[in-house]
């Protein structure tokens, strides 16, 4: 993979640590922690759906979908497999689902609106070419039929914002709100992050929107992928981030 000329953060579980510190940002972070089979146990007492991700990575590799299903059974979903166990033995199969070696995070699972009866999470693009950051670029993406990410090289579909939104808000007055705070919030994350790392130039922000309307942060790329945002029948869209990026690079 080709340097970029600008800094990146590889560490999802930092990078969380950063922005928790902000009081504005924190209500929006789903519960993380770093695994252990003692965080995993407390986690699970709390959350009926958990996931679990490589601390460095991206692309939704080595992502595990923990599902309590009752009577002591919890579902165990990979990019490719399914199965359910008896809890006593969740540490066991956990050994031949994660890369050894690697850290992980265990965060919160949330409920995600969807689109079809798939879930679907957002993707904000924000680049900063000179002193501010600006947000060039805004999709949805759906998950693929029966995975458990919504990346776009898994699979995941890329479809409108306002499109996607409109489907679990109802309203259109709701949908503008929505995005309005999604885009607040968006940039006072890049402003966080930037003020401890401060060679960021170019952010990508998966954000979720659960049932009850409520926006999550997920994670943020400090090497994000746009790819996704030509799909779009909006090439003004892919365009700008395009000449954006040229100007960073």
């Amino acid at each position: 993979m080709k340097p970029l000329p600008y800094q990146q953060v590889a560490s999802k579980r930092l990078k969380t640590m950063v922005l928790m510190k902000n009081q504005r940002i924190r209500p929006y972070i789903p519960e993380t922690r770093l695994f252990s089979p003692r965080n995993l146990i407390r986690m699970l007492g709390r959350h009926t759906s958990l996931f679990l991700k490589p601390d460095k990575g991206g692309g939704g590799a080595g992502a595990v979908r923990l599902l309590q299903r009752g009577w002591g059974q919890i579902e165990i979903r990979t990019l490719n497999r399914k199965k359910v166990i008896e809890i006593r033995k969740l540490f066991h199969y956990l050994n031949q689902c994660m890369h050894p070696g690697k850290n992980y995070i265990i965060q919160q699972g949330i409920d995600l609106g969807e689109i079809g009866g798939r879930p679907f999470d957002l993707r904000v693009h924000l680049q900063k070419p000179f002193h501010r950051w600006h947000i060039t670029g805004v999709c949805a993406k759906v998950a693929a039929p029966g995975k458990i990410v919504t990346n776009h090289c898994k699979g995941g579909l890329p479809v409108e914002a306002k499109h996607a939104l409109c489907q679990v808000a109802g309203h259109p007055s709701r949908t503008i709100h929505l995005m309005n705070e999604i885009q607040a919030l968006s940039k006072e994350t890049a402003r966080t992050l930037n003020a401890a790392f401060p060679g960021l130039k170019e952010l990508g922000i998966d954000l979720g929107v659960d049932k009850d309307l409520r926006i999550w942060i997920f994670e943020v790329n400090t090497r994000p992928d746009f790819k996704m945002f030509r799909s779009l029948n909006n090439p003004r869209m892919y365009r700008r981030i395009l000449k954006n990026h040229a100007m960073i690079v």
